[in-house]
């Protein structure tokens, strides 16, 4: 075998994770609301001691170093999200550029930052040229191609969780989360926000291509690689600086066409990740864009807002400060995850984490601090019981 991994995480501990996890997607708990973390590779690189640059270099690397993360994630990291199996997960990942590179944009890659995509739209006038990309154009064209090599990598590992055996499976190629908004600022730069108030109709149209482009290629990765997704979710990190009419009018309506090409059926199929200060949009996205789960949304709604705005409405998740996560001292973080947990837990289908994005440098202490918090909270007293 190419690739040996053996994971010290007891099975035991992967069934109570799962049931943790299941019963909140039926707003109900077990023994206590669960925990889990938005972290991405650029977590783990310095704590392995390479630049985020090397995660990026080919798809054996990025492949190799997600079984170490996956590993490190597993046995030092107290989360009920990460392992409800004798299972990792791999799949190919370029932060939140896909999209935007699949249109045009021109991709730095840093040597330890996040991957960021340059605009290359530079007036109104040239969002009436952006033409539809085929399905592999960008980076869409390499995650299908590093999903079918990490495929044939993963036929080449073996895997072990205490003794027992495992396996790694590759996730579905998909186009990646952003909302079409979000791939408009990117293409655009900042200029989109005063373009949408000038210059309208172009907007529709721009934002309009964007959607049909992103579906048509979604529906060509669903096609080549057949299966049932459990899940659709977008992010429209974007929006939360416009006012609530500009969201109905330039974001609604493209993410519902999303929403309904692929999340129609499904019990949670209309996901949103927003991070920032989403209070005044809660109203649309529960009337207009009726999502079904809001997830690790920004430290800056207040858990008693996100409990009053949405709480029992949809599942949430979060929303835990990271700069407190990073810079607090333990008992200061344990008491964030005590209001949060007051505040959001008795509405059901909880989990609490981060709201949003754990930052490189979190000691583990603090991250363990939620668990702890978490356990003992207990159970809300009306909370409903698997």
């Amino acid at each position: 075998m190419r690739f040996c991994l053996n994971i010290d995480y007891p099975l035991q501990k992967m069934e109570l994770n799962r049931k943790r996890i299941e019963a909140r997607n039926r707003f109900a708990y077990v023994d206590r609301v669960p925990v889990g973390f938005c972290l991405v590779p650029r977590y783990f690189a310095p704590v392995f001691g390479i630049s985020y640059e090397e995660f990026f270099k080919d798809v054996e690397s990025q492949y190799y170093w997600q079984l170490q993360f996956a590993k490190y994630r597993i046995e030092n990291i107290p989360e009920d999200i990460a392992c409800h199996g004798p299972v990792i997960y791999v799949a190919p990942y370029f932060d939140n550029v896909v999209n935007a590179s699949a249109f045009g944009a021109e991709i730095v890659w840093p040597e330890n930052e996040t991957l960021q995509a340059c605009p290359t739209i530079a007036t109104p006038e040239e969002m009436d040229g952006l033409e539809m990309p085929p399905p592999d154009a960008g980076l869409w064209g390499k995650v299908l191609e590093w999903h079918n090599r990490m495929k044939e990598l993963a036929r080449e590992t073996e895997i072990t969780f205490s003794g027992q055996t495992g396996r790694v499976v590759v996730g579905y190629p998909a186009i990646g989360g952003e909302g079409p908004h979000m791939v408009a600022v990117d293409l655009a730069g900042a200029d989109f926000y005063w373009w949408m108030l000038e210059y309208p109709q172009r907007c529709h149209v721009f934002l309009e291509k964007i959607t049909r482009g992103m579906i048509q290629a979604e529906q060509h990765f669903r096609r080549v690689a057949p299966g049932f997704r459990g899940a659709y979710g977008l992010a429209e990190d974007s929006a939360q600086i416009m006012s609530a009419q500009m969201f109905k009018e330039f974001c609604v309506p493209y993410d519902n066409l999303l929403y309904e090409a692929f999340g129609r059926g499904l019990a949670d199929g209309r996901g949103m990740h927003m991070c920032g200060k989403s209070a005044h949009l809660h109203q649309a996205l529960v009337e207009q864009e009726r999502i079904t789960s809001f997830n690790v949304f920004g430290y800056q709604v207040p858990p008693k807002v996100a409990a009053e705005n949405l709480g029992g409405k949809m599942l949430l998740w979060g929303n835990v400060n990271p700069m407190l996560m990073l810079n607090g001292s333990k008992d200061e973080v344990k008491a964030a995850a005590r209001e949060c947990l007051e505040a959001l837990a008795p509405c059901g289908g909880f989990v609490l984490g981060d709201g949003a994005n754990v930052c490189p440098g979190t000691p583990l202490e603090n991250l363990a601090a939620l668990t702890e918090a978490a356990e003992e909270y207990g159970l809300p007293p009306t909370a409903q019981r698997a």
